[in-house]
């Protein structure tokens, strides 16, 4: 008996322990940790600093430059043969020097100094940093709609799995309801009042349930597996999803944004995308100017027979230098026209691309719109049915409707809500549209 109740307890401990590691989650918290957790955020938010780190980098080049140098090179000198003719011509005084020459094998030159350079003008360097400067702005936008799409696909599949609960605790009662039903049934059938095709009857309908139950319970599942990825939440973590109660949740009739493309992430990007193709004509145009340096060299040189660091001159060079384009066979021409030829594709696409929002704003209202009115309709079709099959669930207990007009109004009760689930999800994803049609998608953090 002691053995059996240290099990029960070490069992109660490890399935506390085991639902204490479950972490529930709602919409805000999940909204919220993508935010923060998202690869594809994360990866976003380094391509912004690396950008900005560019742009750091193209500044320094128009910064003063230092660099020190060492330099050590032994230049070999070979043998020098004199005849004795040569030398018996030579005056007396010499001969002491003709014997340190032959003593010289190498010549040691050494040198050791600093440059220091200073960009005075230069037309691509002011361009290279509106360039850097504006693709900062570009990441950023870019940083922006990838935080926006992933909000929308948490929220949609957050949606997806609200609906498909909401789904489930329909089938549970569903099933619930057949299976009292089906020990009736039985009871009857024991005692001769129906034949066993009724009892046969339910039995396939609850097991039809049962199946759909199933698979909606393993579509659920692979659903929050979704979920954890977009929001970074590791695999291995078990969590809930706080879906809430479709039924308590009063639905809001649809509120229609306003449309302003300045307020849209895609916008920003396309626009800052048009900016930098300008921007790389008048790069490719910078060519053409000269650009005009200043530089210093301070260096200490010797040149010697044997190594020696202590006998170094002073040779200090300090000048202009002015770099002139003059002709380059068209390269540079052609290069311009290839940029502008660029520059035009890249603001007809913007052109399409904005027209494009448009009409997406404009399909977003006729479908939140759509979707409102045939929720209202679902609702009473709903109402209705429940209505029906409250009715005629009464009269089967009166004896006063067969099985069969109860099982076709349960059928229909069941369609009935389905559909309104089904165009529940509907609604809140063509909410979600409209959120993102007019750059307000960010607002669902906190507001839900």
């Amino acid at each position: 008996m002691k053995q059996l109740t240290r099990i029960f307890f070490i069992c109660f401990f490890i399935y506390q322990g085991n639902s204490y590691a479950q972490e529930s989650y709602n919409l805000n918290k999940l909204l919220t940790n993508a935010v923060l957790n998202n690869a594809e955020i994360k990866k976003a938010a380094l391509r912004q600093s690396e950008s900005q780190f560019k742009t750091k980098e193209v500044i320094a080049n128009g910064l003063p430059q230092l660099n020190g140098n060492i330099n050590y090179s032994r230049m070999g000198i070979p043998e020098i043969s004199i005849s004795q003719d040569i030398i018996s011509s030579l005056p007396e005084e010499v001969l002491p020097l003709l014997g340190k020459l032959k003593e010289i094998d190498a010549l040691h030159i050494i040198s050791a100094g600093v440059t220091v350079s200073q960009l005075i003008y230069s037309q691509p360097y002011l361009t290279g940093i509106k360039q850097t400067r504006k693709s900062e702005e570009l990441y950023s936008a870019m940083s922006v709609e990838t935080e926006t799409e992933v909000i929308y696909s948490v929220a949609a599949t957050f949606y997806q799995i609200q609906n498909n609960y909401s789904t489930l605790k329909i089938l549970d009662e569903s099933i619930e309801n057949l299976e009292a039903l089906n020990k009736i049934l039985r009871l009857q059938y024991e005692n001769d009042f129906i034949k066993q095709t009724d009892v046969k009857r339910v039995k396939v309908k609850v097991s039809n349930l049962k199946t759909q139950k199933e698979t909606l319970e393993n579509a659920i599942n692979i659903q929050i597996q979704i979920l954890k990825i977009i929001c970074g939440i590791p695999s291995e973590t078990e969590i809930t999803v706080e879906t809430g109660d479709l039924e308590s949740n009063k639905i809001q009739g649809p509120d229609v944004g306003q449309f302003t493309p300045d307020a849209l992430p895609l916008f920003q990007l396309l626009q800052k995308q048009n900016e930098l193709a300008a921007l790389q004509v008048a790069s490719d145009q910078a060519a053409y100017f000269p650009n005009l340096v200043a530089f210093g060299q301070f260096n200490y040189s010797s040149y010697n027979t044997n190594f020696n660091l202590r006998n170094l001159s002073n040779v200090n060079t300090i000048g202009f230098k002015a770099t002139i384009p003059i002709f380059s066979s068209g390269m540079r021409k052609y290069k311009v026209l290839q940029s502008k030829s660029k520059l035009l594709q890249v603001s007809e696409d913007f052109k399409v691309r904005k027209r494009q929002l448009s009409t997406s704003y404009e399909n977003a209202v006729n479908t939140l719109m759509s979707s409102w009115k045939s929720l209202q309709e679902q609702q009473e079709n709903k109402d209705l049915a429940k209505e029906v099959y409250d009715q005629v669930k009464l009269q089967f207990d009166e004896e006063m409707a067969s099985l069969t007009d109860l099982l076709n109004d349960e059928s229909s009760l069941l369609e009935a809500e389905n559909l309104y689930n089904q165009q529940l999800l509907k609604y809140q994803i063509a909410e979600l549209d409209m959120y993102k049609s007019t750059g307000k998608l960010k607002e669902i953090i906190n507001s839900k």
